[in-house]
C-alpha cells in the first residue's frame, strides 16, 4: 500500500513594513505553494482589515494568519483567518474569547512549549533554528542536530511544527530531515532585489 506522501509547509511572514503592492505579492506566494502569509507588522495601526482582505484572492482568506490583538469579531466571521498568538498571550482568558473552532498558530522557543498546545494549533513556530536573517545576533540557543534528537524523543508531536530564523535556500532541506514539518521564510524573501524569484528557487527545493 502507497503511503500518503508527507506534508512539508513553506510559510512566508511579510516585511515589518506596510508598502504599495504587498498584497500582490501575497496573493504570488499563496498561488505558488505557499501554505499560509502571517502579516507581521511594526505598527497596525494603518491597516484596514476590510480593504486587505478585498485584495486578497478569496480562496486564500483561511490562509492568513493575523494577530490576535487586532482581529474583531466581525473580521473574524467574514475572513475567518488564522488566529496568532504571541507567547505572552497565549492564555486561558484570552483563548476563552475564540470559537471553539478557531484555527489557532502561535510561538514557542522551548519544545516543552509542545506539551501545552491544543489540537487548534495548525502552526507552531519555533525559533530560532539558526541565526537570524533579519534580526542581527539573534542565535540559536542548541543546534539542528541537538533539534532533531529532542524531537524524535517527544512523545507527542505537533502537524504543523515550523521551523523560523535563518532559513534560507541553502539549509531548508536540513530543516526538512530534522523533522520539522514546514518552515518559514521572512529575512531570505525580503533582503532579496526579487522576493518572488527567491520564493519560487526556495520552494522548488522542497517540492
Amino acid at each position: 500500500m502507497e503511503t500518503q506522501k508527507e506534508i512539508f509547509n513553506l510559510l512566508v511572514i511579510t516585511s515589518p513594513d506596510i508598502f504599495p503592492g504587498e498584497t500582490n505579492y501575497i496573493n504570488f506566494f499563496l498561488d505558488n505553494g505557499a501554505s499560509a502569509v502571517y502579516i507581521r507588522k511594526e505598527n497596525y495601526s494603518n491597516i484596514n482589515l476590510t480593504s486587505f482582505f478585498k485584495e486578497i484572492k478569496t480562496e486564500h482568506h483561511q490562509k492568513i494568519i493575523l494577530p490576535f490583538s487586532i482581529i474583531d469579531a466581525l473580521v473574524y466571521e467574514n475572513y475567518r483567518p488564522i488566529i496568532h498568538f504571541k507567547e505572552k498571550d497565549r492564555t486561558a482568558e484570552n483563548l476563552s474569547q475564540l470559537p471553539n473552532n478557531a484555527t489557532l498558530s502561535t510561538s514557542i522557543h522551548e519544545f516543552s512549549e509542545l506539551e501545552n498546545l491544543t489540537e487548534n494549533y495548525k502552526y507552531v513556530f519555533y525559533s530560532p533554528v539558526f541565526e537570524s536573517i533579519s534580526k542581527p545576533n539573534y542565535k540559536p540557543k542548541i543546534t539542528l542536530e541537538e533539534i532533531q534528537k529532542d524531537l524524535g524523543n517527544r512523545e507527542k508531536g505537533i502537524e504543523g511544527l515550523i521551523a523560523l530564523g535563518g532559513v534560507s535556500s541553502e539549509n531548508i532541506l536540513q530543516i526538512k530531515n530534522a523533522g520539522f514539518n514546514g518552515a518559514a521564510l521572512l529575512g531570505s524573501i525580503w533582503n532579496d532585489e526579487n522576493p518572488k524569484e527567491r520564493f519560487l528557487k526556495i520552494i522548488s527545493k522542497i517540492f
